[in-house]
């Protein structure tokens, strides 16, 4: 009976702690969301007493369009603005262009760039940063850049990729076979890896 009735007893007092528990929680968990949003109050906008390195702006956006293939316009249109291009305004455009007929758009801006620093070394207005149709009469122009990227960037893949020549060693077999060692290539490649890691 005696051990009945301390069971019993243990029972109740368990029931009433549990209870209690119940009904206080939600005061303490209160209490304690308010100190720790206090604290991180503190945190965030206290700077007497913490101080952050800044990081360079641009640096953070080419990292970013480093891992983001969306950022993909941003990168090429930095790239364009740091080398003063005619074509700056047109990443986004070289970059749904390429991706349209299957085309590494880096590869469109690094070819332009051996071709004619960007579009800074051509006939006036031309609008063909990329040698594309030189001819014995001189060199195919385009009313516009977007004409000139379409035109440029569909001739690649149709009468370049279309036969396996993705590569700039492959590519310089047709595009420009007389490149003395290979400089074409080399040029393309060197310009490639600007573009890839983001470092010019």
């Amino acid at each position: 009976m005696q051990r009945f009735l301390r069971l019993l007893a243990f029972l109740c007092i368990s029931i009433i702690f549990f209870a209690a528990s119940i009904l206080l929680y939600p005061t303490f968990s209160e209490d304690r969301t308010k100190s720790g949003l206090l604290r991180q109050e503190m945190l965030s906008f206290d700077t007497n007493s913490f101080i952050f390195a800044a990081i360079p702006q641009t640096t953070l956006e080419i990292k970013t369009a480093i891992a983001s293939e969306d950022a993909r316009p941003i990168l090429i249109e930095q790239y364009l603005k740091h080398y003063k291009s005619p074509m700056a305004g047109h990443g986004d455009y070289i970059v749904k262009t390429a991706d349209h007929f299957g085309i590494d758009p880096y590869l469109v801006v690094a070819i332009a760039q051996q071709e004619s620093n960007l579009g800074k070394l051509m006939p006036p207005s031309c609008h063909n940063a990329w040698g594309w149709g030189i001819h014995s009469k001189g060199t195919l122009c385009f009313d516009t850049w977007q004409e000139g990227i379409n035109t440029f960037t569909q001739g690649l893949s149709e009468k370049y990729a279309a036969y396996g020549l993705r590569t700039p060693d492959q590519i310089m077999t047709r595009y420009n076979p007389t490149s003395p060692g290979g400089a074409w290539a080399k040029g393309v490649n060197q310009f490639l890896e600007e573009l890839h890691s983001g470092s010019w």
